[in-house]
Parts: C-alpha cells; sequence; structure tokens
C-alpha cells in the first residue's frame, strides 16, 4: 500500500488542513464573524496538529528507509492521524483535557513506531548522531502534556500550563528541527548523508554534543519559566543556531538549486533570530516568537515537505528549480510573518492577525493545490 510506504502522502496535506484551523481562528475572529478569541487555541493547535502532522509524515517515512526497516502499519497510520483531528477538534472546542490525551496518544504511537526502528535487531542501519535529539523531543511533548492536563484536569497551579506551553509549543520542535536538520539539510545541500550513530569515536562525539543541546533547550525552558526570560531564550537560540549551523553544516547555503532549498536555509537562520529577539526585548517577546514559529517552523515544515514531496513524486525538474507555487507559499507565510510582527506596534491589532492569517492560508493552499492532488493520487 503506497500510504504505508510514504506516509508522507496523507499527512502532510492533513497538516495543512489543520493548520487553516489554527490560523483561521484569526481571521473569523478579525472579521467579526466569531465574537471570541483563544491564543492558547491557536498556538496549541499549531504546534500539536498542524506541525505534529508534518513530524509524523516525515518520521514514519524517512525512518524505515533509513533503518531498512519495514513500514508503519495501517492501524498505527490511522490511529495517529485519528489522534491529530481529535487534538485539534478538541482545542477547538476548549476541552483542553481531550486535546492533550490525543496528543498524547500521537506522541506513544510515534514513540513506539521510532524505538522498534531504533533498537531493532531488523534494522539494517542506524540513524545519523542527530537523532539523539529526537527522544528529547519526546521527553519535551510528554512533560509538557502531562503538566497541561494537570492544569485543565486536577487544577494545577497556572504556572504548570505556562510551562507546559512552553514545552509543546518550543521545547519539541526545537529538538525535532535541530534532529531532523542535521540529516535533512546536508542531502539537500547535495552533501553526503551522514553516517550511522555509533559507527566512529566522531559520531559518538556528534551524539554527546546533540544530546547536550537538547538538554540546554529543557534547561533553558526552566530557566524561562522561572524568570529568566532573557538568558533563557538567548540560550535556546545558540544551541539551536550551533546545532544547525555547525552540525547541520547551514552556515553555507546548499550547491544545487532550488527555490524550496533556500527558503528552508532562510528559516533555519529565523528560528534562532526569533528566539534571541525574544530574549533581547521581553517586552516584545510574543511578536518576535512568531519570527520562530512562522518564519522558522512553519516555513521549514513547508520547505522540507516540497523536498520530500518532490523527490519521492520524481519530479526533478521542479527540484531544481522554482514552480510558482512555491513563490507563493514562501511570500505568503513571510508576508504572514511580517504581518504579525508589526500587529504589536499598529492601532489595528487585529485587523493585523487576521491579514497575516489570510496571507498563511493563501501561500499555503498554494502549496496544498500544487502537491494535494500529486500526493493523495491512487495507486496504479
Amino acid at each position: 500500500m503506497r500510504w504505508r510506504r510514504e506516509p508522507f502522502r496523507p499527512f502532510f496535506p492533513l497538516g495543512v488542513l489543520l493548520g487553516w484551523l489554527g490560523i483561521g481562528h484569526w481571521v473569523l475572529y478579525s472579521s467579526g464573524i466569531t465574537a471570541t478569541y483563544s491564543c492558547m487555541l491557536h498556538g496549541l493547535i499549531q504546534t500539536q496538529a498542524f506541525l505534529m502532522a508534518f513530524a509524523v509524515g516525515f518520521l514514519m517515512t524517512a525512518l524505515p528507509r533509513r533503518t531498512q526497516t519495514d513500514p508503519p502499519t495501517a492501524t498505527e497510520l490511522g490511529l495517529a492521524a485519528a489522534s491529530l483531528v481529535v487534538t485539534a477538534a478538541a482545542a477547538l472546542a476548549e476541552r483542553w483535557t481531550i486535546a492533550e490525551l490525543g496528543y498524547v496518544a500521537v506522541l506513544v504511537i510515534l514513540l513506539q513506531f521510532a524505538v522498534r526502528r531504533f533498537l531493532g535487531r531488523a534494522a539494517g542501519r542506524r540513524p545519523p548522531a542527530a537523532f539523539v535529539l529526537v527522544p528529547f523531543a519526546f521527553v519535551h511533548g510528554i512533560a509538557g502534556a502531562a503538566l497541561l492536563l494537570a492544569w485543565s484536569a486536577a487544577g494545577a497551579p497556572g504556572w504548570t500550563a505556562g510551562f507546559g506551553r512552553l514545552l509543546v509549543e518550543q521545547g519539541v520542535f526545537l529538538c525535532l528541527v535541530v534532529g531532523i536538520g542535521g540529516l535533512v539539510l546536508p542531502l539537500m545541500a547535495g552533501a553526503p548523508p551522514p553516517p550511522d550513530l555509533g559507527s566512529s569515536p566522531r559520531e559518538a562525539r556528534k551524539a554527546l554534543a546533540y544530546g547536550a543541546a537538547g538538554a540546554t533547550i529543557f534547561a533553558s525552558l526552566a530557566a524561562e519559566q522561572l524568570g529568566w526570560v532573557r538568558l533563557g531564550p538567548i540560550v535556546r537560540a545558540v544551541a539551536v543556531g550551533a546545532g544547525l549551523g555547525g552540525g547541520g553544516g547551514a552556515w553555507r547555503l546548499p550547491r544545487r538549486a532550488g527555490l524550496h532549498r533556500r527558503l528552508v536555509w532562510l528559516a533555519v537562520w529565523l528560528a534562532p533570530i526569533g528566539l534571541a529577539w525574544s530574549g533581547l526585548q521581553p517586552d516584545y517577546r510574543v511578536p518576535a516568537l512568531h519570527v520562530l514559529f512562522i518564519g522558522g517552523f512553519s516555513l521549514l515544515a513547508f520547505g522540507v515537505a516540497t523536498h520530500v514531496a518532490l523527490s519521492h513524486l520524481d519530479l526533478s525538474d521542479a527540484r531544481e528549480g522554482s514552480p510558482a507555487a512555491v513563490w507563493v507559499t514562501g511570500i505568503g507565510i513571510l508576508v504572514a510573518m511580517l504581518g504579525r510582527v508589526v500587529a504589536d506596534w499598529s492601532a489595528t491589532y487585529f485587523q493585523h492577525l487576521g491579514a497575516a492569517g489570510a496571507a498563511w492560508i493563501v501561500g499555503s493552499a498554494a502549496w496544498l493545490f500544487y502537491l494535494g492532488p500529486k500526493l493523495l493520487e491512487p495507486e496504479p
């Protein structure tokens, strides 16, 4: 079954649709269609549903190929997709307990899937050293969800919700971006794939360095929660920049052509820039972090997804070129980022949020209309 061999096919389009739920929230409110808004709803849908759908699609495709093991089962695919939908729907209804249970279910499905391929005897290869950060991502996600569950279901103090959101909105994907970037960025740049973990003393040292980066990310989030609102994000920015620039090789531009490659490299550096800005100017923390969320996380998601899709669909001309839809996607996301950043400095805050949301939806819709039919076409 094609979807088992290439799970990115259903999960990337699903991620776009889930992203529309979280972004459309601001479009509806700014246009007067809805009377209330929720920053928590928006943030959790985008990180626990939209971005997580892209992560599931990528990891369930890449891990079996790298380790030469079996693809996911139809049950794993179905449960993961259903859990993502439940997470988004429950967050949309502001049923936080159900939303977090759905998110935990996604993490557990993905965790057991990864562990069996990392540690299984049937594995023909091992993941690269950078994938040491994947377990760190799960630790952030499960700990964050547990804190949010304690707050929503057991009436725990408010700090549990604040720290939980830091862990799931930043910690999970900072670890995944640096960890997956250690594999994807060299391949996109035209370099050979990284060696297997444990294949040499050098790879063992790299694994320790990536582990230190994961621990640093967690410690910096804890420090920020404890009041170190300047130091925490700046330390995270340094760790992420070092991991992507040094470990992933993003300190230089890719040697191969392709607009999506340039967008990925831009997103790689917007992530630590947004973090550093939020630490240097805590009064503008929220707009600064949207440089990370929109310009970093979401642009990376679409850039990497474009590379995966064009590679598997054997669209070599498009992979080395600049399709119009990719231009629209990149411009739409960057306009959305700029619109969100300047919203706090304007007298029309919610109108800016609505316009930024509309730009993001237009950009993502162009991507979906371009690649969606190719991804979902039936198997011959």
